[in-house]
This record gives structure tokens, C-alpha cells and sequence, in this order.
């Protein structure tokens, strides 16, 4: 319910193959969901054995959850209606390892990303923090959000 339009800043769709970003969030005492979308705008280019991208975005209220509560209750957590768009900006990767600004309501902060490239397809990983973007802890009926959230992305490279 946290952070999980990070990633989804990152990449486009493409008529080959299709983008997709999902956080995975602990709940706690126990339990986990993921939270998903398509909706991304930007791109990922390769050059050599770089791999980079200038801005993408999405808007968090197209994140869904499976539960249609959720899904609200997640875009409030993360002020979306102050907020709307999560963004990934300077994507700069080599290796298997990249880095990159992610913004989060209204807080940008450097993220270190874990990717790999197969058959034209980036997938992509990192771990962020919630409470590193001044978003509150999330906790609904006893209970709550881990303050660790991994987004996984899936990209076609343009």
C-alpha cells in the first residue's frame, strides 16, 4: 500500500511485448499482495552494453491490488491526489546494475536498480523505503505495511 508507483515510472509499452511493474508488499503480522500496472509512459534504450532512459511515469491510480479498497486506499497512502504521477528520471545502466532518481510524492531520492536483459526485454528490480518519501506508515484493521517494498519491472528495450 506503500510505494509502489516507483518502478512503475519506468518504461513503454511496445507492440512486441508488454511493459509490466508490480510491487510486492509484506503486510505485517502476516500476508503479502502485489500491486500491478501496464500503464507507463517512457522508454529504455540500448546502446552498446548501456542501457538508459531519460523520464518515465505513471499515474498511481492505475496500480490495482485485486481489492478494489485497496487499490483506494493505496492511491491515498500514496497522496495521489496531491501526487498523482510517480517518476524515473536519468535511468543509467551497465552491467546488470543501473541507478536512477525516483520521485514519490513530491521527494526525489537515487535508487540502485538489479536488471537484467533477455531477448530484448529488460527486468528490472529494486528496494525502497516508504518512510524515505515522507510517506506514513500504512496500517488498516491492525494491519500494515513492511516499511520494504521490491518492485519488479518488465521492459521491452526500444
Amino acid at each position: 500500500m506503500t510505494f509502489f508507483s516507483i518502478i512503475a515510472v519506468f518504461f513503454s509499452l511496445t507492440a512486441f511485448a508488454q511493459t509490466n511493474v508490480s510491487i510486492d508488499v509484506t503486510l505485517s503480522p502476516s500476508g503479502s499482495f502485489q500491486a500491478s500496472t501496464t500503464n507507463i509512459k517512457g522508454q529504455l534504450k540500448q546502446t552498446g552494453d548501456t542501457i538508459q532512459g531519460d523520464k518515465f511515469s505513471i499515474l498511481i491510480k492505475t496500480f490495482k491490488t485485486g481489492i478494489e479498497l485497496r487499490d483506494e486506499h493505496f492511491a491515498k497512502h500514496l497522496n495521489a491526489d496531491t501526487h498523482p504521477k510517480a517518476i524515473l528520471t536519468q535511468f543509467r545502466g551497465q552491467n546488470g546494475k543501473a541507478t536512477a532518481t525516483l520521485e514519490v510524492n513530491g521527494v526525489s531520492l537515487p535508487v540502485d536498480i538489479k536488471y537484467q536483459t533477455q531477448e530484448g526485454v529488460v527486468k528490472a528490480t529494486f528496494v525502497v523505503k516508504p518512510s524515505d518519501f515522507k510517506l506514513s506508515k500504512a496500517q488498516y484493521l491492525g494491519v500494515g505495511v513492511n516499511d520494504l517494498v521490491t518492485v519488479n519491472v518488465e521492459v521491452p528495450l526500444k
